[in-house]
């Protein structure tokens, strides 16, 4: 008995949390670190597709059917919905669901072929068995990927040098939370993390647009403290840190950087000069 009502504990206590979750608006897009990576696929990390993709062509020559085994096959109809629902219910983020654009049957013996819509106009190659017991996330050309490897390796050698951090004066790294300007935008990021540099490369022209917004920025890999600064962030957000950048304006955030957030970030700064945001760092003082 005791049992029972610890489990009807736990399940109400899961179910307020997800319907706490759901009272916070934000969006995502590319980021770095933590459960948002930096592609937009496997909601909690998404290189994972390369660590066991990778190996798709050595897995498939492995798959070996016993020829007296009764197997049930699936028909292509029932392999597409058993995989985008495999898909969506453990890998993808639920507010950008993921689907299943065709299927076929593959070359490979006992293997459907899924052409698989990641977002952002990104269609990836997976597999599933026809009987949907395994599932592929994304096949290589092994040999391709080891050519392109050495020459993006010959070119990182060769501009190692010319790769610099987007810097701007008018960034103020690590200020404090007062300011003059109708506008205060908290920008986290990570030194070596190339979607806060896209976002920076932005923000230059967002100042250059506003004269009446102040961009404060915090460095979090290298600077603990920064680091803190961000966890305090998210929780006065009622959130956690997924990765970064990571940018809080009036009230609302987003993680991670893509070109449709960035104009979600400029149509917030517009509703904020017309009318007025709170200052997020007076969340935290």
């Amino acid at each position: 008995m005791d049992n029972e009502h610890k489990k009807e504990e736990k399940v109400e206590k899961k179910d307020s949390h997800l319907e706490h979750e759901t009272k916070h608006e934000h969006k995502k897009g590319s980021c770095c670190g933590g459960s948002c990576d930096c592609s937009t696929f496997f909601k909690k990390n998404r290189a994972l597709i390369a660590s066991v993709a990778a190996i798709i062509l050595v897995t498939v020559g492995l798959i070996v059917f016993n020829p007296g085994e009764k197997r049930d096959v699936l028909t292509l109809d029932e392999a597409k919905i058993k995989a985008e629902k495999f898909i969506n219910e453990n890998f993808a983020d639920p507010s950008a669901p993921i689907s299943i654009v065709s299927i076929e049957e593959a070359e490979e013996k006992g293997l459907y072929k899924l052409k698989v819509d990641i977002g952002d106009g990104e269609i990836i190659d997976s597999y599933i068995s026809d009987d949907g017991k395994k599932f592929f996330p994304q096949a290589f050309n092994m040999a391709e990927l080891e050519t392109n490897g050495e020459a993006d390796q010959a070119e990182a050698v060769g501009s190692e040098t010319s790769n610099t951090e987007v810097s701007d004066e008018r960034f103020n790294e690590g200020a404090d939370f007062n300011s003059e300007k109708k506008v205060v935008i908290y920008f986290f990021w990570g030194d070596g993390c190339p979607h806060c540099s896209n976002q920076k490369t932005a923000m230059q022209s967002w100042l250059d647009e506003y004269p009446d917004v102040e961009i404060k920025t915090y460095e979090t890999w290298a600077n603990v403290e920064n680091r803190d600064l961000l966890e305090s962030f998210a929780a006065a957000y009622d959130t956690t840190v997924q990765g970064v950048p990571m940018t809080f304006i009036g009230d609302k955030y987003w993680v991670g950087y893509a070109d449709s957030l960035g104009s979600e970030m400029t149509a917030k700064i517009d509703e904020c000069l017309e009318k007025t945001c709170e200052n997020p760092g007076k969340r935290v003082e």
